[in-house]
């Protein structure tokens, strides 16, 4: 390994860890009381120009946050929706594995709520956007495939997502109910676009 190699993984573990303080910042004091100093003391940091020095302001290092979390996300739903062979198999794996990653990183689930609510208007539109139109692609092979019924592929892709973001502020306290909420939820996404007279 060379100094240069060594130097880079250091840089971005250190950046790692700045966000997971973040995190834990924003889920356990809100976004208003996130600052560079509170994040500093998180994360056991000499000086707040440790922070600076990797994120030029709170917006470059809010969108770290959402970028960490969505891959974290993505790292537990790609492999179990490429496992399904069909479509209603790859919406049930999307939807579920999408809640239990939330529930299993309470933290982060807040944490990101926290930035989508303080985001400019503009930014939000613009992520929720793209999270829907990439599930309504889903819905719509789905429809080709005859595997779902007829109906506006991103009205409901906006709502099985909205559905996801109530799950991540609301979320049941015990393991019992929120796996049953989460079984609940599938199971009515399931119902909703199954064709006609299917059982």
């Amino acid at each position: 390994m060379t100094p240069a190699t060594r130097s880079y993984r250091s840089t971005e573990e250190r950046r790692g860890e700045i966000v997971d303080a973040t995190i834990r910042v924003l889920a356990e004091q809100g976004f208003t009381a996130t600052s560079f100093a509170r994040i500093r003391e998180a994360a056991g940091l000499s000086s707040t120009r440790m922070i600076s020095y990797h994120f030029a302001d709170k917006a470059a290092l809010m969108q770290a946050v959402v970028e960490r979390v969505v891959q974290q996300a993505a790292a537990v739903m790609v492999p179990a929706m490429e496992a399904e062979s069909t479509w209603r198999g790859k919406l049930a794996a999307y939807i579920g594995t999408n809640l239990h990653y939330l529930a299993n990183n309470r933290l982060a689930a807040r944490a990101v709520i926290a930035v989508i609510q303080n985001a400019p208007h503009a930014d939000n539109s613009l992520r929720e956007d793209t999270s829907a139109l990439l599930l309504s692609l889903l819905l719509t092979q789905g429809q080709q495939a005859g595997e779902f019924r007829a109906f506006d592929s991103l009205v409901v892709a906006r709502s099985i997502r909205a559905t996801i973001d109530a799950f991540a502020v609301a979320m049941p306290t015990d393991a019992y109910t929120t796996e049953a909420a989460i079984t609940e939820i599938v199971a009515l996404y399931h119902r909703a676009t199954r064709p006609e007279g299917a059982s």
